[in-house]
């Protein structure tokens, strides 16, 4: 039965891997970007070019072909690995990609890390105490947190730790100082998230009948929290842990930007910028593998633990 859950999983993601790809192809074709143009001017012909120029360049691009005929080599060579190059840098898309993800990857987990260890033992603080104080601080700083633009928290802390304390560097860079602003940042909307479905999760488990019947027989409160509440209360929290990892991945580009972030994020908006399509195709693809594979992970986890996903399988 597992296998055949696994089986299905797999057999899922392919459409969902060709839908997304068809989709920013669709879109990347008709934005009024000319990745020709673009070629040319970042090469240093700047923006008057000549159109001669122009046509010649789409030529070689291959972007005089219909959309359908480049679909299907892209997705021909993307199949043999073969993700292409950079209209500007004229670099193996191969390449740049593999240096970029393993950034991008240390930044994602970090923050992640850091959601995890503040936002669980948070919501399970705050669950404990429903109605307190303590609550009613943790749900408005979480919901603050979870609710503030994430360029706009990037620009303040630059402000903050870099220009007004000198604490930290204003731009990331690839070490152990230069990854805690861009992770934290990047953690805080995550974090508010996870305290609060910690803590709604941790209640209600609180409020259930075998938490009243162990009470009733005088288990410790930290017992019933630790033993009983929590356990129960983690399954659905850890699945939002993993798929959140992906999300991390698919939307650190913003923070990755303003920080300088060596990471794949960064690269996917400078290719945005620059008009520089078999990058942005390739970003695309990297990020879907991420969410795809992360929610098949997921999936089959949740085979293992719970038998009723492999009975419908």
């Amino acid at each position: 039965m597992l296998v055949r859950l696994v089986t299905r999983r797999a057999l899922e993601t392919v459409p969902m891997l060709v839908a997304s790809s068809v989709v920013v192809f669709c879109l990347l074709a008709a934005a009024p970007i000319d990745p020709a143009r673009r070629a040319l001017a970042v090469a240093g012909a700047g923006d008057a070019v000549d159109e001669r120029d122009v046509a010649a360049k789409r030529v070689e691009l291959g972007l005089d072909q219909p959309i359908w005929e480049r679909y299907a080599r892209w997705v021909a060579d993307a199949a043999h690995l073969d993700l292409g190059e950079s209209f500007v840098s004229k670099k193996p898309l191969a390449s740049l990609i593999g240096e970029r993800l393993w950034p991008s990857t240390v930044l994602a987990v970090t923050s992640l890390a850091l959601a995890v260890a503040i936002g669980v033992p948070l919501g399970v603080v705050a669950a404990t105490r429903a109605g307190s104080p303590l609550d009613h601080t943790i749900r408005l700083l979480t919901l603050l947190g979870a609710s503030l633009p994430g360029f706009w928290l990037a620009l303040f802390a630059m402000w903050l730790f870099s220009v007004q304390l000198g604490w930290l560097p204003a731009l990331g860079s690839f070490t152990p100082l230069g990854i805690i602003m861009p992770a934290a940042v990047l953690a805080v909307r995550n974090l508010g998230l996870l305290t609060r479905l910690t803590r709604a999760l941790t209640l209600e488990e609180l409020r259930s009948d075998y938490v009243r019947t162990a009470r009733s027989r005088g288990v410790a409160e930290r017992a019933i929290v630790a033993r009983h509440a929590l356990p129960n209360a983690l399954m659905p929290v850890i699945t939002v842990i993993g798929l959140d990892f992906a999300s991390l991945i698919a939307h650190a580009s913003v923070i990755e930007w303003v920080f300088a972030w060596p990471g794949i994020g960064k690269l996917g908006v400078d290719a945005a910028l620059a008009g520089d399509v078999p990058v942005i195709l390739g970003f695309v693809l990297v990020v879907s593998l991420v969410v795809v594979a992360s929610t098949f992970v997921v999936d089959v986890a949740y085979g293992v633990v719970d038998p009723r996903q492999r009975q419908s399988a």
